[in-house]
């Protein structure tokens, strides 16, 4: 066969990819698919069953927008417009607002029933004990303390930790290393009997590590966008604790803010309670001085003269009184700011009167910012990437340092209109003095009461509109849906999902042991292998031999192997076209590939369709061929080559028919010398004049090169490949060979291929003109009826 000749095959055995070789490959590892999708599916069975639910919960609240009537103390806007909703999901999020939570919850201990498969799961209030720690003693937490119900009255004590192990009381004291606590049951009289047969255990919680669980589970936002709608939710075991934490959370975070509220005002109304007890002491001062000196002096009335200077200095005298005022509220800013502490509230101006827009506006941010570094977390980050505790620090210190120059500056004006108005008072006061000494007397006796009681008045309005708003005072946040344990929402596991899941997954695993063992095995499984790998076409395939002979073609010829070789023979007649194409070399590339078994054979199915043919064991290193004819002789080829017997000695009938055979005789020291000799080419000459083929069974041409000494005098080389047998790499090897020796008339035979494997081989392989079986063309000569037991092996491919 020419070069276009083997191209044009190799093109036709590339055309596609073998979908239907790669499935019943899949199909040769049924067995994978009939273990892992029923295990798999068994474990989510399992898991389902024993895996510790987990449900979801959520809560909302609204935040409130403040009107702008909700002033305090005669203007003072004292609380923001709109709370910001991030720093309101901050405060929720906040270790101390859930500290607070924790704390007036009942979560010191936590209580679990061991069960089989799933030794942590908590029972909360389903718990048929409780537990009494006393308080005198420090305990320990997060150690497992079992319990194991023994009868109404006594119980199993289980401390791992402190090796210990007792029987105890209901209600008997346990002391032992910082630990006292005794356990008592909840309903003695209806206690139920699988208490008794049941294990328990709890543990003392540390509630740093409560409120840290909390929070990492616990998500906060906003919904819908742009609303005032915050969203609390959370996922855990416990769907009743879950819920309780969440309500409480909710209700301190309420209470929280209404308390801040509060606290704001009780700021204001101190500052006031402190201004009315100086005023009252002067006004009740002034008032009894008034009414001891007109007992004294008998007066009664005041000049017109005297009214009006007193109007005068009345008026001069309030307005000092509220410079006075200013200096005063402005020196008491200053001194606040001075103060390291930097979280104190500061008093609005209006309470004494004064209108300060400007410091009014400071004061709001600062009230607002003081109280977010109360309550927030240092742990809750802001859109800029900065811990909102961090940032109202700064906010803080900012506004301080605004107030501070604000005051400093309102200090300087006040003691310029003070100075300037003292000056007006003095005025008035030397008219006064041009008076009568008791109409001035009694003129700046009435000067001092009306001045202080006008100033009282103002206190009390001012310290009256405080205590009504404190009164008045409305949560700005509302609970709009409590937590329920029956609303739970069930999240894992996912019953249906897993299965799924597991059904997939029995699948693809026996997908890829298939692929890794097909990935790590190194040898020829299939023939697409070998056209992938190399042009040199296949002749042939052929199966394994089960048969308990080595020529199963003349004992069983209506077998499937027999039936390959004949298809072998058919391809082969159209590689050797030219009747004086004789010679078939038949080669591998290592022992045990079934060189001798397939040369064996193809000389015998050569015989059978009448065609003299000789045998030629020229393996003269390892020869094989006389213990598959169970003949044994010292005259072989290796004696004709030296000369010491002739062809007609050498050459010996098989007792088969159309069939002869030439062994190799004793093991010679130079094979390579004689098979290159003169005589081995007159061998072949003598034998081309008397038979039709010669099949010449040589050594393999990866241990030695016998093989490829007879390139020149052989017609066709016919390489033979084992399955499961032979190792990929030979494809290179091969290839190498025809490049390197020229051997243009090479095929392959695949040899010892199991249809037990799926990879779908037919027998009559070849270049389109051969048949295969399968098509009820024969039948083997023997039927065996195989027990059940046969089946079964042969379904596990148990030899």
């Amino acid at each position: 066969m020419d070069n276009d000749s083997l191209d044009s095959l190799y093109e036709n055995n590339q055309q596609g990819i073998n979908i239907k070789a790669y499935l019943l490959k899949g199909l040769t590892y049924w067995y994978l698919f009939v273990i892992f999708i029923p295990a798999s599916y068994i474990v989510a069975h399992f898991l389902n069953k024993y895996a510790i639910p987990t449900y979801g919960l959520h809560a909302t609240v609204m935040v409130k927008e403040e009107s702008k009537e909700e002033d305090i103390a005669g203007g003072l806007q004292l609380f923001r417009g709109r709370e910001n909703l991030q720093t309101q999901e901050g405060i929720l999020l906040s270790y101390s607002l859930s500290l607070k939570a924790v704390n007036e919850l009942d979560f010191g201990v936590s209580y679990f029933k061991d069960e089989r498969f799933r030794s942590n799961f908590e029972i909360y209030k389903n718990t048929p004990f409780i537990v009494n720690f006393d308080s005198t003693y420090t305990q320990h937490n997060n150690i497992a303390v079992y319990i194991i119900p023994k009868s109404k009255t006594n119980y199993k004590l289980i401390i791992e930790d402190f090796e210990v192990e007792k029987e105890l009381k209901f209600g008997q004291q346990f002391t032992q290393n910082n630990f006292s606590f005794n356990i008592t049951l909840k309903e003695p009289n209806k206690t139920d009997s699988k208490v008794f047969k049941s294990k328990y255990f709890f543990i003392k919680n540390d509630p740093r590590n409560v409120i840290n669980g909390y929070l990492s589970r616990l998500d906060v936002e906003v919904s819908p966008e742009r609303s005032s709608i915050l969203w609390l939710w959370l996922i855990g075991t416990v769907p009743q604790k879950d819920a309780d934490y969440l309500n409480k959370l909710v209700e301190v975070y309420i209470r929280q803010g209404l308390e801040a509220k509060n606290a704001k005002a009780n700021s204001i109304i101190e500052f006031i309670d402190e201004q009315l007890e100086d005023v009252s002491d002067s006004l009740n001062l002034s008032e009894s001085n008034m009414q001891i000196f007109k007992q004294q002096t008998k007066t009664m009335n005041i000049s017109e003269e005297g009214s009006l200077l007193l109007n005068n200095l009345n008026t001069s005298n309030n307005l000092l009184k509220t410079q006075k005022n200013k200096l005063n509220y402005y020196q008491y800013l200053k001194k606040e700011i001075e103060r390291t502490d930097s979280s104190t509230m500061l008093a609005a101006p209006t309470v004494v009167d004064i209108n300060d827009p400007v410091l009014l506006n400071y004061l709001e941010k600062y009230t607002d910012a003081v109280t977010d570094q109360e309550i927030l977390s240092v742990n809750i980050i802001n859109e800029n990437g900065i811990p909102i505790s961090r940032a109202a620090n700064i906010k803080i210190s900012k506004i301080r340092k605004r107030i501070y120059a604000h005051s400093i500056k309102n200090i300087e004006v006040a003691e310029r209109q003070i100075s300037a108005t003292t000056k007006e008072v003095s005025k008035i006061n030397r008219k006064i003095d041009r008076l009568p000494v008791n109409e001035r007397r009694i003129i700046n006796i009435q000067r001092k009461f009306t001045i202080n009681d006008d100033i009282y008045t103002i206190l009390l309005k001012r310290r009256m509109e405080a205590a009504i708003t404190q009164a008045s005072n409305k949560a700005d946040k509302i609970a709009l849906d409590v937590a329920r344990a029956e609303d739970a929402n069930r999240k894992s596991p996912d019953t249906g999902g897993n299965q799924r899941k597991a059904l997939m997954l029995g699948f693809i695993l026996p997908v890829l042991i298939i692929v890794a063992l097909e990935f790590l095995n190194n040898k020829i499984q299939d023939k697409s292998e070998i056209e992938n790998g190399t042009k040199i076409p296949i002749i042939g395939t052929i199966g394994h031999n089960d048969k308990d002979t080595g020529l199963p073609i003349f004992e069983h010829r209506k077998s499937p192997i027999a039936e390959s070789f004949r298809s072998l023979r058919t391809n082969l007649q159209y590689l050797l076209k030219d009747p004086s194409q004789k010679i078939i070399t038949v080669t591998s590339s290592i022992s045990g590939e079934g060189k001798s078994f397939v040369s064996s054979n193809l000389a015998g199915v050569l015989a059978i369709s009448q065609k003299k043919t000789l045998l030629l064991g020229l393996d003269l290193r390892k020869p094989k061929l006389q213990e598959d004819f169970n003949y044994y002789t010292e005259k072989g080829l290796s004696t004709y080559l030296i000369g010491q017997n002739t062809f007609d000695e050498v050459v010996k009938d098989t007792g088969l028919e159309n069939m002869y055979i030439a062994l190799s005789g004793p093991v010679p020291p130079n094979p390579a010398e004689l098979i290159e000799s003169p005589k081995m080419i007159e061998f072949l000459e003598h034998a081309k004049k008397e038979f039709d083929y010669i099949v010449i069974d040589t050594p393999p041409v990866a241990i030695v090169t016998d093989a490829l000494l007879l390139t020149k005098i052989s017609d066709t080389y016919v390489y033979v490949m084992r399955q499961n047998y032979t190792r990929k790499n030979v494809l290179k090897l091969i290839n190498d060979l025809k490049k390197a020796s020229n051997l243009e008339s090479l095929s392959i035979v695949l040899n010892d291929i199991s249809f037990k494997k799926g990879l779908g081989y037919s027998y009559g392989y070849g270049y389109g003109y051969g048949y295969g079986y399968g098509q009820g063309y024969y039948d083997d000569d023997i039927e065996t009826k195989k027990t059940l037991k046969h089946k079964i092996k042969n379904i596990l491919k148990i030899k």
